[in-house]
């Protein structure tokens, strides 16, 4: 085809160049106006974002120094409270920090450490006091016109005196303010207090930005606006630094401001390619449009309208043209290119449709609904079927079901299949075609009632099991490409794919919400809930209870039964807690023995007393391991929200601890938490703190009980008494100590140096002639238990020099019900070695007779609970006669302890005990005291 070359002679061809020029010009003249308002909105939100986390990052750096300072101030009250305000090494080490550093006493007198320190405070007001008192620092800014603003830190040397001695600070400005310059270019900042004074700016004199500050006076503490300066706009930035809790003082406005100018340079270099980039656009759009022009203008029109509509993504559009020529051809391929694009662009929006439901984590009946409702735009069925097997129910499928014929809506169904079925489906996983001749499958079954003739059933597999089927329902002659057979493919496999994910999503959250042993909530589902029942809570304004249970002794089970028996007494104890409470209360295990519900909600304390009790009323029944029966029970801590606590974490402490205290108070019982348990709690720490000190500083001593035969009348040995010599407690005796020693694992280094020290007291009396046959020494469970307790008795009694058979080891009931094959290993080689065993506290524990006999145990101590009401207690006294004659016919020795009058000696002696110990026969003897009463004694005797 010859082209002319004044084809702009046209009035069309004019018209249609100039259209296109126009149509070209005007969007990209309102894409440059709107792209350059756009960006220049985006730099600015940029500009402002930046200037945001510079400005947190200054007042975070600040405030971390202001931290440091704090803990400097700490340590060195510590340390003017331990040397005295005479050291030397202050100077040297705080001047980075402080210009200077003083102490101000009660009348005001200064004493300077650093420096001098100049008008250094006014004498505290009651708010500073009580934040003095509770051991904390109070800061304060001192501002004077034409002057820098100064910074003092103040702290009590004594907490309980605040207003006694003061150690005071000045910071140094330079590092408290630091340099901000180094946090970003072209950005300013400053500093002020809460009354708009100026502390402190990275530039000197009146800052534009504090005058514009104070004209907003913004209300929020944190915000950004714009001002005006030397004819320049300026961005700004302001938050709060919030100084109350940690100092006592209102908080600091820190406000960061950069020149707007700088935050829009970039749009500069923006337009400077936008422009040569939209001039190039439009000449090559020219030189196009007259290219196209030059061809003949209709079929090109009718291919540029299915072009823009396949562009479009509209592929039902035909190019009709009739001439038979190159247009006609393009024409052809083009409809055929069409019609192939559509069907492909089709399916692909069809599995991205899934896929995104898949990837949403919609449920599994959402996406079967989406397969069903868009396969017929995919594959030409007539009936479209996909039956997914129930996970909750044996042979049952759910069927989903479209009639394209009809509505295209969708009905869902239910069918049972057998296992000839799945086993059919598992030999044809690339699917199978059924027809009338064939036997009706259930998965088949809806879409042959509504008269399809023909069906191919496409099995879902996953990990080796069927899980559905897709089925495609034909009225005529059934026939499907290999393309549309491996589109019905895809489909069933993303169908695959979302059962594998519902599974997998529920497996992992199954495994990150509950334990797998109980199948109880876990800890992090149990503050979940927790979290939820406050929300609850507080919008319905009604109250709801935690209780923190844990199982007594549960490691006695543990340790001697093994850790399956234990797991099972678990699984028993959370069945029981989940049948004493109701659907609305939830069930969970914290880890270990530990368990927690929330009963939510609740009238009165009285209904989380009730539940309380149930479960201790569950407790009692026996616990089946192995056909055996074993008894354990519950200490149980009650929190009440809102009395004891407004956030899910106080309300667990605080129901922890009230649940420690059921355990001190004798297990086996619920307790309410009060406040008085958090004093206690503090106290415990300090005792702790205390004992280790004791320990490394040798506060303790020995006191020995004498023990006398009853018939004989002759002194038998003594038990050997831990008292600690605390320096502001005065003499304390175990009650007060021993069971933090035991928690903390300070009992085995006490225990330790007990026996040592008291053999090496005995050898002490011997070389002075004093007669005692034997002394007595209380081992502890967890001294008793170490692996080496047997060689470190017997290297001791080496060290000393003491014999073996001098010695008696006490140990307690509880002691033997644990790890019995070990605790049987160590009785006997301390028996072997000549160690006198004694059990002690008879009465009180599990007082097994089996044990009794099976242990090599040679003395049985009465426990001065039943010693104490004889002879005038029948129950009493029935008790003791029983253990002794017990005792006797074991041929055990028998000590009765806490003897306090004659009668109960006399009542003992006619029962035939051996031995008394008790305030009867002397109060126990420091180590001075007891050869004295020895010798009165063998003279009285």
């Amino acid at each position: 085809m010859k082209l002319e070359g004044t084809f702009l002679r046209s009035r069309v061809a004019r018209r249609i160049v100039s259209l296109f020029i126009l149509s070209a010009l005007v969007p990209i003249i309102a894409m440059a106006v709107l792209s350059f308002g756009h960006v220049q909105k985006l730099l600015v939100d940029q500009g402002y974002n930046q200037l945001a986390q510079v400005n947190e990052g200054y007042a975070s750096s600040l405030y971390e120094r202001l931290l440091a300072v704090d803990h400097q101030t700490l340590e060195l009250a510590a340390r003017l409270n331990r040397e005295g305000s005479e050291s030397r090494e202050l100077d040297a080490r705080l001047r980075r920090q402080f210009v200077g550093v003083a102490i101000i006493d009660a009348g005001g007198h200064t004493t300077p450490l650093l420096s001098k320190l100049t008008n250094p405070a006014s004498p505290p007001v009651d708010a500073d006091t009580a934040h003095l008192a509770r051991g904390k620092a109070v800061l304060a800014d001192v501002t004077r016109p034409g002057e820098p603003a100064r910074i003092l830190m103040s702290r009590a040397l004594d907490p309980a005196r605040p207003r006694d001695r003061l150690l005071v600070v000045e910071l140094n400005s330079d590092y408290l303010w630091g340099d901000a310059g180094n946090l970003s270019a072209m950005t300013d900042f400053c500093v002020m207090n809460d009354r708009g004074i100026v502390l402190s700016c990275s530039r000197p004199g009146p800052s534009a930005a504090v005058k514009a500050f104070a004209e907003h006076l913004p209300n929020s503490a944190a915000g950004r606006f714009t001002f005006v300066e030397a004819s320049e706009t300026q961005l700004a930035n302001y938050r709060e630094l919030f100084l109350k809790p940690v100092f006592a003082m209102h908080g600091w406005i820190f406000l960061a401001t950069k020149p707007q100018a700088d935050v829009l340079a970039p749009i500069a270099d923006f337009a400077a390619l936008f422009v040569p980039a939209t001039l190039l656009s439009l000449l090559v759009g020219a030189l196009l449009s007259v290219t196209q022009v030059r061809r003949t203008l209709v079929p090109l029109e009718k291919l540029i309208a299915g072009t823009r509509r396949a562009a479009d993504q509209d592929f039902t559009f035909r190019v009709e043209i009739s001439d038979d020529d190159e247009f006609g051809e393009l024409a052809g391929s083009f409809n055929s290119m069409a019609a192939r694009l559509g069907s492909q662009f089709t399916a692909l929006l069809t599995l991205a449709d899934i896929d995104r439901a898949i990837l949403s984590r919609l449920d599994v009946d959402r996406v079967l609904e989406t397969v069903v409702m868009r396969m017929r735009d995919i594959v030409p069925a007539d009936y479209v079927s996909i039956a997914v097997v129930d996970r909750n129910a044996t042979a049952i499928m759910h069927i989903y079901t479209r009639d394209q014929r009809n509505d295209g809506s969708l009905s869902l169904e239910r069918a049972t299949y057998s296992p000839d079925d799945t086993r059919e489906l598992l030999a044809h996983p690339e699917g199978l075609w059924l027809d009338r001749s064939h036997a009706v499958r259930p998965y088949a079954a809806i879409v042959a009632a509504l008269g399809a003739t023909a069906s191919f059933v496409l099995p879902i597999i996953w990990q080796g099991a069927v899980v559905g089927t897709v089925v495609l329902g034909f009225d005529g002659i059934a026939a499907l490409s290999d393309e549309e057979r491996a589109r019905a493919r895809d489909l069933g496999d993303r169908v695959g794919v979302a059962f594998a994910t519902a599974a997998k999503d529920e497996q992992l959250y199954y495994q990150a919400h509950y334990d797998p042993l109980t199948e109880l909530p876990n800890r992090l589902y149990f503050k979940d809930q927790l979290a939820h029942k406050l929300v609850q809570a507080q919008r319905e304004q009604h109250q709801f209870a935690v209780l923190f249970i844990d199982l007594d002794f549960f490691k006695n089970v543990n340790d001697s039964l093994g850790h399956a028996a234990g797991d099972e007494v678990l699984r028993q104890a959370a069945t029981r807690f989940r049948d004493c409470v109701r659907d609305s209360d939830a069930v969970a295990r914290l880890g270990g023995d530990e368990f927690t519900l929330i009963l939510a909600p609740i009238k009165t304390s009285q209904d989380a007393e009730r539940v309380a009790r149930k479960v201790l009323a569950s407790m009692t029944a026996p616990f089946l391991v192995s056909g055996d029966e074993h008894f354990l029970n519950a200490s149980i801590g009650i929190a009440l929200f809102p009395a004891d606590g407004s956030t899910g974490e106080e309300l667990l402490r605080n129901a922890d601890t009230a649940m420690y205290r059921a355990k001190e108070s004798g297990r086996g019982q619920y307790v309410y938490f009060e406040e008085r348990m958090n004093v206690a709690a503090r106290s415990r720490v300090d005792l702790e703190r205390e004992l280790r000190h004791a320990i490394d500083r040798n506060e303790f001593s020995l006191y020995y009980q004498p023990q006398r035969h009853l018939h004989t009348g002759r002194i038998t040995g003594a038990e050997t008494l831990l008292r600690w010599n605390h320096m502001e407690r005065g003499l304390l005796s175990p009650v007060h100590f021993m069971q933090l020693a035991e928690e903390t694992g300070l009992v085995e280094r006490l225990g330790e140096w007990v026996l040592r020290e008291a053999c090496r007291q005995f050898r002490v009396w011997q070389a002075a002639g004093v007669a005692l046959p034997r002394i007595a020494v209380n081992v502890s469970a967890r001294q008793f238990k170490q692996r080496e307790f047997v060689d470190t008795v017997a290297a001791i009694l080496h060290e000393s020099g003491m014999p073996p058979q001098c010695l008696e080891v006490e140990i307690t009931e509880s002691l033997l019900m644990s790890a019995a094959r070990d605790v049987e290993m160590i009785l006997g080689e301390l028996s072997e070695m000549g160690v006198t065993i004694a059990l002690d506290d008879f009465g009180t524990g599990y007082s097994s007779l089996a044990y009794l006999k099976r242990f090599p145990v040679d003395v049985v101590k009465i426990d001065q609970s039943f010693v104490r009401d004889i002879p005038a207690d029948e129950s009493s006294s029935a008790i003791v006669r029983a253990i002794i004659a017990m005792a006797h016919a074991l041929h055990k020795q028998v000590v009765a302890e806490g003897v306090e009058t004659a009668a109960q000696a006399e009542f003992l002696r006619r029962l035939k005990c051996d031995q008394l110990q008790g305030y009867y026969l002397s109060r126990p003897l420091s180590a001075r005291q007891l050869p004295e009463f020895l010798a009165q004694t063998e003279a009285v005797a």
